[in-house]
């Protein structure tokens, strides 16, 4: 993959997700990271395989910053950095000496960027995790819609949205700094990523304020248990699809009907399609369906990383480490 950023020094100091995944992203596209972790190590290290994967590429060294020596190294790694990123709970940065007004002073065209739980003026500052988060923010209930409550979160939205959220922050910092050589303070809440994340059930919450029945009345947006396997179908008010659905299926009597109908009769016409299924293996279902609508088979994602162009090989810190390449490909003119 071609450096796209070559020439960026990154300094990490963050642990977990959401830092040194955002600044896996900066890697992935060329910079060099130099990620500074504590004389105990970065706490992720109990999850080797996760650990190794996510900073693979990375410079690591090891200080304590509680001692002057060692935060005297920061200082002067910090003096040829680009962009600073840390993870901590607002005021711990400071405590230690490293927060945005004393690296200013020691680097005036730093890109200092801190995620945290809940942006630097909130007044909830107490440390959280993804689960934490996505309940507070409003995700784990509309996830559980369909069921008596809400759904134990298995996927880290917020730690994802957050890092991703605070990449394309400092890439923007970054095209002003070669502009201008000025640097940026960055503020990135990890509860406002979440949101952001989900921009179709806050546009229609803050507008309208109800549940979006596409998605928790509709017949047509479900995952069924079929003859052998769980298939998913994605059709929203889409009428071309849903009668090619209805005529494949054999139910005809709901072809023609309106979207507006469909949510009404879900309950009866989620049933008659789960009656159809269940009769139909995943060969009758490809052979019936093609590439004609859209529908997917619920597959187990161990077979699913062993087949991808995703996972790749590098060396990293004396091991053969399998991790993950940045999704979009580049062809530059």
């Amino acid at each position: 993959m071609e450096k796209l950023l070559e020439g960026m020094t990154v300094v990490e100091v963050a642990y977990y997700y959401p830092g040194p995944y955002c600044c896996k992203v900066l890697s992935e596209l060329g910079a060099r990271v130099i990620k500074i972790e504590p004389p105990s190590g970065e706490p992720m290290r109990y999850r080797e395989d996760i650990y190794l994967g996510m900073n693979a590429g990375k410079d690591i060294i090891t200080l304590d910053l509680k001692r002057d020596g060692d935060r005297e190294r920061l200082y002067r790694i910090v003096e040829n950095a680009d962009v600073f990123v840390e993870g901590f709970r607002p005021g711990v940065a400071e405590k230690l000496g490293m927060d945005y007004r004393t690296l200013k002073e020691i680097n005036d065209g730093l890109i200092y960027c801190s995620i945290t739980g809940f942006g630097q003026k909130s007044e909830m500052k107490r440390p959280v995790h993804d689960i934490n988060i996505l309940s507070l923010s409003g995700i784990c209930e509309i996830s559980g819609l369909s069921g008596s409550m809400p759904s134990d979160p298995n996927v880290q939205l917020s730690d994802f949205a957050s890092a991703i959220t605070a990449a394309v922050a400092i890439l923007s910092a970054y095209l002003r700094k070669m502009r201008t050589g000025k640097g940026a303070y960055i503020d990135v809440s990890m509860y406002n990523s979440a949101l952001f994340a989900i921009p179709l059930h806050f546009l229609n919450a803050i507008n309208k304020n109800d549940p979006l029945p596409e998605f928790y009345s509709n017949p047509g947006y479900r995952i069924y248990r079929a003859k052998d396997c769980y298939v998913s179908f994605g059709i929203l008010d889409e009428p071309k699809f849903w009668k090619v659905l209805c005529e494949r299926l054999g139910l005809d009597e709901y072809r023609d009907i309106s979207f507006g109908e469909r949510i009404e009769r879900s309950e009866e016409i989620e049933k008659r399609i789960s009656e159809k299924l269940s009769e139909l293996g995943r060969g009758d279902l490809e052979r019936i369906f093609m590439e004609d609508i859209p529908y997917g088979f619920v597959n187990d994602l161990s077979s699913v990383s062993s087949q991808s162009s995703m996972a790749r090989e590098k060396v990293f810190m004396d091991k053969v480490v399998k991790t993950i390449s940045f999704p979009a490909t580049f062809h530059l003119g």
